[in-house]
């Protein structure tokens, strides 16, 4: 989807302010500007519990994806990644309040989850104290728990009791159709302007994966059918999009990572077949916070990112095995930058001399705000130390 830029801004001019309001300030020049028409924002939200992040895309349409909690103290983890801003508040609570300074309205358009494990899913009940959904969709819906191995039965159970309670709010569910590229879709872009140089592109969710053309592969049911298992991680199950802004392509895949088997009994990489269909992208956050599994070389080889965002509740999410990956030359060519929500001092201390300490961004919530029409992007990182949206650091981007 190559964009002149001419043709892009020759309608935009006109179009009415979306959804989520015009241009904000929130503290000055040296805090982040908040979002303006034309623009997608990528919020990728560090609590140190959670993963979520929250998008804005260019006509206003919100979406959220992902919101959880998990009791960090409790699993030993809190001393090394401490909850952001302060431990006053639950993960979905920090992330609520942070969603309320981005927009004025309480309704958000679109909710996705992308599988069932509680850093994913745990923090919604805090989420709808402020907010109605008016679109829903997860990785399963409405065969929920095919395959599934490995849930969270808390956040599951929740969000199970939750949905027929939303539906009578109007809130609307959807069965996520892999390969589809008319599920997420601009809502408040009546003119159209937008519409042709944007897209949401459903990659895999459930073991299933788009053929790259009009088809689908269910890897996961050859699985089933050659070993005669029928349960498969919940993280490989996760869900996958692929969202295009003019030239600015961006990856997220929830936990996807490991192996299956296909129809000759052989062993391959799930996570390296999602990558083939993806293709080069300019950002992506990691599958499963970059743990070892994750992030191989066949699927850093096919997605080539410049920007790489990394969510951390534990401190083994930060390991040199697939900073080792992420940053080599050798498996793809080119500078990048790899931006994680916060890095334990005693593993700074560790890997001070590392050569790839050199693409490591500041610490803090990673924004990606891609210019009108897709051209360029800039990341900003903003302080988690408290709510002021304080910025720490950018770093400029163009578009292939």
């Amino acid at each position: 989807m190559n964009i002149k830029r001419r043709d892009f801004l020759a309608g935009s001019a006109a179009t009415l302010l979306g959804a989520a309001g015009g241009c904000s300030t929130f503290c000055g020049e040296e805090c982040y500007p908040g979002w303006k028409l034309g623009e997608m924002d990528i919020h990728f939200i560090h609590t140190g519990q959670a993963e979520s992040t929250f998008f804005i895309f260019p006509d206003g349409t919100t979406m959220l994806l992902d919101c959880g909690y998990v009791e960090t103290r409790k699993a030993g983890y809190a001393e090394a990644i401490p909850v952001s801003p302060s431990d006053r508040r639950r993960s979905g609570e920090w992330i609520r309040r942070y969603i309320e300074r981005l927009i004025p309205r309480r309704e958000i358009d679109y909710l996705m989850l992308s599988h069932w494990h509680s850093d994913h899913v745990e923090g919604l009940p805090d989420i709808l104290e402020s907010f109605r959904f008016l679109n829903f969709y997860d990785h399963q819906y409405p065969n929920v728990g095919l395959y599934s191995i490995g849930i969270d039965p808390a956040g599951f159970d929740m969000v199970q009791k939750w949905l027929p309670e939303a539906q009578k709010d109007g809130m609307k569910l959807n069965s996520f159709k892999v390969g589809a590229r008319d599920q997420i879709c601009l809502q408040h872009d009546p003119r159209g302007y937008y519409q042709r140089v944007f897209e949401v592109r459903n990659l895999a969710a459930n073991g299933s994966v788009w053929d790259g053309e009009n088809g689908v592969r269910d890897l996961a049911a050859v699985h089933v059918k050659k070993t005669g298992i029928d349960k498969i991680s919940e993280n490989l199950l996760s869900s996958a999009i692929r969202i295009r802004y003019g030239n600015f392509t961006y990856f997220t895949g929830g936990d996807i990572e490991g192996n299956l088997v296909n129809a000759d009994g052989k062993s391959f990489s799930y996570e390296e077949a999602v990558g083939a269909v993806t293709g080069p992208v300019c950002a992506c956050k990691t599958n499963h916070h970059a743990c070892p599994p994750s992030m191989r070389e066949g699927f850093l080889r096919s997605i080539k990112p410049k920007l790489i965002l990394s969510s951390t509740w534990s401190p083994n999410q930060i390991n040199d095995v697939t900073l080792e990956r992420m940053t080599s030359r050798s498996i793809y060519p080119g500078d990048r930058t790899i931006a994680y929500g916060y890095i334990p001092e005693f593993k700074k201390g560790a890997y001070a001399d590392r050569a790839f300490m050199r693409d490591i961004a500041p610490e803090g919530h990673a924004v990606i705000k891609v210019n009108p029409g897709g051209f360029a992007y800039r990341l900003y990182t903003l302080s988690t130390e408290d709510e002021s949206m304080r910025i720490v650091g950018t770093k400029d981007f163009y578009c292939c």
